[in-house]
């Protein structure tokens, strides 16, 4: 039932710890155990992380690898977020804009829960999508 409002927590948290880069409040909405997994991508970023440290530095590597080398990243929802046999989807989008070039790149979030943190968490990506995204910066 609070799936949603947790989800929201924790995307605010991370959106905060992007701009910031302090991650604390990041870790702290995982279970010990959790897991984060990217598929689809067909990239080095395609796997599955561990534990919330494992998970938040991957996290970092990530974006300051890719996101961080954009002007600008505009995360937003494709369609409201919905709970499917006790799992949250969330299906989002991006905006990377580098100079006067733009990207969109789109997902779908899975997050299932225990005892209010998250205990997996998967985002599933377009690979052509994700090929045009990082010729942008030159990065696949």
């Amino acid at each position: 039932m609070f799936e949603r409002i947790r989800f929201a927590r924790y995307a605010l948290r991370f959106e905060r710890a992007f701009r910031s880069d302090r991650w604390d409040d990041v870790k702290s909405c995982f279970t010990r155990d959790a897991t984060y997994t990217v598929l689809g991508s067909n990239t080095r970023w395609d796997g599955v992380h561990r534990g919330p440290d494992a998970i938040v530095a991957f996290y970092k590597k990530m974006l300051d690898e890719l996101d961080r080398k954009f002007d600008k990243r505009v995360p937003g929802l494709v369609r409201l977020p919905r709970v499917r046999d006790g799992v949250l989807v969330v299906d989002w989008k991006a905006t990377y804009v580098l100079g006067a070039q733009r990207q969109v790149l789109h997902g779908t979030s899975r997050c299932r829960f225990e005892g209010g943190k998250i205990a997996e968490l998967s985002d599933t990506m377009d690979a052509d999508e994700c090929k045009r995204w990082a010729d942008l910066i030159g990065a696949h």
